[in-house]
């Protein structure tokens, strides 16, 4: 059997549950790596304010459908470590046994210094925070969490993630991906895109 798995993709912190499959495991990594990529380009250009909106495009050209939404949001006098308050986007959203794996991630994150820094590099360029824990669904899909957080500049201090700070509006949606349909029309295409990226793009956790 499988065990779980974490990894850094860009802004990204990506947790698999035991019972998603290796074959599936990579199609993910390589259908958020290859959303992040353009969306970075075209937010680095200029051409798009709404990262998270042209993120969510790219996501579903490459087959991820979004299931029933909900936004999250707390006060701004709210204050909390990020990662408590994002455990409990996600667990309101899909569920306790999400939050599980994604604390092993983080867990695997921090042990990481590599990964950690890359992480913080990235969202500090991007302005945002992603945690992605990803789970079985039925007919060979992958059901997955995205929670984002568009964060302030002078919030973006080496440890940030640690740190007490005040939360702005979050979201936390919950989105079904296709494996099948990502592998037939787009995997082969997607890997030769990302030949010269994928090895330090994606950081893979002990966990």
């Amino acid at each position: 059997m499988n065990k779980p798995q974490a990894a850094v993709i860009g802004a990204g912190l990506v947790s698999f549950m035991a019972d998603v499959s290796l074959a599936q495991r990579s199609s993910v990594k390589l259908a958020l790596l290859q959303a992040e990529q353009q969306t970075r380009f075209a937010y680095e250009l200029g051409l798009i304010t709404d990262w998270y909106g042209y993120y969510k495009n790219k996501l579903k050209f490459y087959g991820w459908d979004a299931l029933p939404a909900s936004e999250v949001h707390w006060p701004d006098n709210d204050r909390s470590e990020i990662v408590d308050k994002a455990l409990l986007a996600i667990s309101a959203v899909a569920g306790s046994h999400y939050v599980s794996g994604m604390q092993l991630a983080m867990q695997g994150l921090g042990l990481n210094t590599t990964a950690r820094l890359q992480f913080e590099q990235r969202t500090r360029e991007q302005g945002v925070f992603q945690l992605l824990p990803c789970a079985p669904a039925r007919n060979g899909c992958v059901d997955m969490v995205v929670y984002h957080e568009a964060l302030e500049q002078s919030q973006l201090s080496t440890g940030f993630l640690f740190r007490e700070r005040t939360q702005q509006l979050v979201k936390a949606e919950l989105v079904r991906f296709n494996v099948r349909l990502f592998e037939q029309q787009f995997r082969a295409k997607v890997e030769k895109s990302l030949e010269a990226v994928a090895l330090r793009e994606i950081i893979e956790l002990q966990i």
